[in-house]
């Protein structure tokens, strides 16, 4: 596996990883799919706001060999930065295919690598609904500590969502 820099030639394939996400599960409250437009957007605007968008794909074995795409992870600004100084917040979605695999562990570990190296980063949030047990668990085994749970803040697939915060002090 191989991490790197996201570009524009990869939002297809991320956003195709969200939209599963948005159909398949309730790990994000958003119900309509994104599209490839709206994606390539925010990745242009986290490139101007000096965060890292990061892709986990496969090595190719053979010359030629196209690689995979496993997932993607990135941090950006909690709300409001001129307000919320040096807040930022994660955001990581795999392929199913590669859940299980240690794909989340290698993006965040690189996330959290960059987080520190970084001036502007104080601290960093993983908003993560609580059904999406494997995320929390991920984010608790780089140090992020759970600081509450705002309580059925959404409604998708027939119940009730918690919003699990955790927060890791660089």
């Amino acid at each position: 596996m191989q991490i790197r820099s996201a570009t524009l030639a990869d939002v297809p394939a991320m956003t195709e990883c969200l939209n599963w996400a948005i159909r398949e599960t309730d790990f994000i409250f958003r119900d309509t799919e994104a599209t490839i437009a709206e994606r390539e957007e925010y990745l242009r605007q986290n490139i101007a706001d000096g965060c890292p968008w990061l892709v986990a794909e496969t090595e190719p074995e053979t010359p030629g060999e196209k690689p995979q795409h496993l997932g993607w992870a990135m941090y950006h600004p909690y709300r409001d930065p001129s307000v919320w100084k040096g807040c930022y917040e994660t955001t990581i979605y795999l392929d199913p295919a590669a859940q299980g695999r240690g794909v989340g562990t290698a993006l965040l570990g690189e996330l959290v690598s960059l987080a520190r190296a970084d001036e502007k980063v104080h601290t960093l949030l993983g908003l993560i609904v609580d059904t999406n047990v494997a995320s929390i668990k991920l984010h608790e085994k780089f140090g992020f500590a759970n600081v509450g749970t705002f309580k059925e803040v959404s409604y998708k697939m027939g119940h009730w969502l918690n919003l699990t915060h955790l927060q890791l002090m660089l």
